[in-house]
């Protein structure tokens, strides 16, 4: 009976899933609840239910997607401490979920988990993107890089260090901010005190000034997949 009911599920569920726009799908494809996703993108569910959703896209927050200094993520919320070794007798090398991501030896050493000290929680950077952080990585940051993308929340441009836009490349940026935009405040804080939430959608109030005109603008971060060459080996 089981097996006829997940039979029966896939063949309702595939023709659903073969309609959805590839950049959507993108966006959903690593969420736990991708069928919540796809709809809450195409503005099929409630405002509420939406923001429920997308923050559960790619991540389960409440074990955290970074480690403190010198540890590594090794499961289940947890970070671990990794040391090198040499000599060790009947060695298979590196400690299983360790090798070619965080950390790496020099001369022939093997990283192996450093048991004599306690683990301790993972917690929530929100600088770094959401997701699932896999074993070995110090955070989803590092973990995306060797991934080769990354999915998270953003008002869609970048600034430079003088305070500048110098670059707007989604939403809901797009169509509203213009390269050399200087930012005045985000959210009542000066550009470069505020840090921007990639964890979950937030509300922004956003004041420019754009040829001796200030402008105001308000919206809310939206979700964006980011794609670069991959790290190697760590």
């Amino acid at each position: 009976m089981k097996i006829l009911l997940a039979a029966l599920f896939l063949a309702v569920s595939l023709p659903a899933f073969a309609e959805t726009d590839p950049k959507i799908h993108k966006l959903c494809i690593e969420a736990k609840d991708y069928v919540g996703c796809v709809s809450s993108m195409k503005g099929e569910t409630s405002s509420e239910t939406t923001v429920n959703q997308i923050q559960q896209q790619a991540a389960n927050l409440t074990e955290g997607n970074s480690c403190p200094a010198k540890k590594i993520y090794s499961g289940s919320g947890y970070c671990q401490r990794v040391i090198c070794v040499s000599g060790r007798i009947f060695s298979e090398g590196n400690n299983k979920g360790l090798a070619g991501k965080a950390m790496s030896c020099n001369g022939g050493k093997q990283l192996i988990w450093d048991d004599d000290h306690e683990p301790i929680r993972a917690s929530l950077n929100k600088s770094c993107p959401p997701g699932n952080l896999e074993v070995g990585f110090m955070n989803t940051c590092q973990q995306a890089r060797a991934r080769g993308y990354a999915t998270y929340y953003t008002s869609g441009y970048k600034r430079s260090q003088n305070g500048k836009v110098d670059k707007v490349f989604g939403n809901p940026a797009k169509g509203k901010l213009q390269v050399g935009d200087k930012i005045i405040s985000i959210n009542g804080l000066d550009s470069k005190e505020y840090v921007h939430n990639m964890i979950k959608p937030t509300s922004i109030q956003l004041i420019i000034e754009r040829q001796g005109e200030q402008l105001e603008f308000t919206w809310t971060t939206k979700l964006h997949r980011e794609e670069f060459t991959k790290t190697k080996d760590l």
